[in-house]
């Protein structure tokens, strides 16, 4: 795996999170004054970021990628639909963005070009990139994508599956405020460009856990629906923004196999 740095984009204007890989050097003032401007907003409005589908042609290319069976998959038991978003409008709940160098100049489509912005965002499954460490009692799997992990097949004969991460561009609302739900990477490159409309998968989110903001370090939810909340906008502003640079991480699943016997009945 390459040793190549990569660029960390901190959202600076709340209260910072304790991050190991964060330089103990970073410009603390910096913050402090990030979280000034924040403070001096004027109060958060929510808007309906979900636009109008347009023409037929686009109505029709939505309807597509709508019927297939992968989205449904990636969909189940979820409330969802398909439509145009404005990202101007989306709340991040995510805290840093790390930008690969060897993928910054990637091209964003022009923002009148639906047939590229729906393969932008309605892409294919992700290849499995890791590599497979076994030894005879356990399976080691290190990639450096943190999207990563396992999931439950309800197949007896191969119950665990290593999924990529969800290939869809996917934005959420959840007790009336519009938040980007996967899809940073897209919507940085996207807003960086000038493109600030772009096809999304769209959950009716119930809970938390559906709106998908539940890691440790996301930021907690009385920040997200405090009268400053942070926006997907953010990211561009330098001003809010802490920068460094780090080397890759590297994500490590485990499988670890043990047999056990016990007296059928007893508690196992």
């Amino acid at each position: 795996m390459s040793l190549r740095k990569v660029r960390v984009r901190e959202l600076a204007g709340w209260d910072l999170d304790e991050n190991e890989y964060r330089p103990h050097s970073f410009d603390r003032k910096k913050a402090d004054r990030a979280r000034s401007l924040v403070g001096s907003r004027a109060p958060f409005q929510a808007d309906n970021a979900v636009l109008e589908a347009g023409d037929a042609e686009l109505r029709d290319m939505l309807a597509q990628q709508a019927a297939r069976p992968d989205l449904h998959a990636e969909m189940e038991g979820l409330e969802w639909s398909v439509g145009i978003v404005d990202l101007r409008l989306l709340l991040a709940f995510q805290r840093r963005l790390t930008l690969n160098p060897n993928t910054l100049g990637n091209a964003v489509p022009a923002a009148d070009d639906w047939l590229a912005l729906i393969n932008l965002c309605f892409g294919g499954a992700q290849p499995i990139a890791c590599e497979m460490v076994q030894s005879d009692t356990s399976i080691l799997f290190r990639s450096s994508n943190p999207n990563l992990h396992f999931r439950i097949t309800g197949d007896k004969s191969s119950p665990i599956a290593i999924h990529s991460g969800s290939p869809f561009f996917e934005v959420a609302q959840y007790r009336g405020r519009w938040f980007l739900r996967d899809g940073y990477h897209r919507a940085f490159a996207s807003l960086t460009a000038g493109v600030f409309r772009l096809p999304a998968v769209i959950v009716h989110a119930r809970t938390l856990d559906e709106l998908g903001a539940v890691r440790p370090w996301f930021f907690a939810e009385e920040v997200l629906f405090s009268p400053s909340p942070p926006r997907v906008m953010d990211f561009l502003d330098d001003a809010l923004v802490l920068e460094y640079d780090r080397a890759p991480l590297v994500k490590t699943l485990r499988i670890t196999m043990e047999e056990t016997y016990a007296l059928k009945g007893e508690d196992q």
